[in-house]
């Protein structure tokens, strides 16, 4: 016999090579299933979070994606804004990292840090807690009423670190305002 076609052993070449076939011989498919979606979506949002989009997964808001856009006054209650980490938390919070805070309360307002509670207005916004990770937090003390070109941030969820902690933030700083894309709890 002849080597060529008609020995039983011939060697035939493949257009792929073997591990890069499925059994069977049919090419492989390819493959997109939603958990890469949507981790292709949260990595595209965190490259993009620090000018239009922020994506946040603290939990003194709601987590999720939001629209970042130019801070607009005056600042109804409720309104998210974000702002630079300031300088009194940085042993807490990472500088590079603003912080999403809703505003509390706007000038002329009162808002008071009494037996480590919050009030604003009246109104309870939770614990003010005196230490974390074993150093004294900086807070609140006594009653204030916020001045004219300043908010103070905070949030009803339990443990924000909030203007409870920092105290009254200048409009001025305020680097912009979230509205809500996206959310999840």
């Amino acid at each position: 016999m002849t080597p060529g076609s008609d020995a039983p052993h011939a060697h035939r070449a493949r257009k792929r090579p073997a591990w890069t076939a499925r059994p069977g011989g049919h090419e492989p498919r390819a493959r997109c299933p939603r958990s890469s979606l949507v981790l292709g979506v949260l990595v595209l949002a965190a490259v993009v979070s620090t000018r239009w989009v922020r994506l946040n997964l603290s939990p003194s808001v709601p987590r999720g994606l939001y629209l970042l856009r130019a801070v607009m006054l005056p600042l109804p209650h409720g309104t998210l804004v974000l702002l630079p980490a300031p300088a009194s938390i940085h042993p807490w919070w990472p500088t590079s990292t603003p912080l999403l805070k809703p505003v509390a309360a706007i000038a002329g307002e009162e808002v008071c840090g009494i037996w480590d509670h919050l009030w604003v207005q009246g109104e309870w916004y939770g614990p003010v807690y005196t230490e974390a990770d074993g150093k004294p937090l900086p807070h609140l003390e006594g009653c204030v009423v916020v001045p004219e070109g300043a908010v103070f941030l905070a949030s009803k969820k339990p443990r924000s670190l909030d203007g409870r902690y920092f105290g009254m933030t200048r409009v001025r700083d305020l680097t912009a305002q979230a509205i809500a894309l996206w959310t999840w709890r």
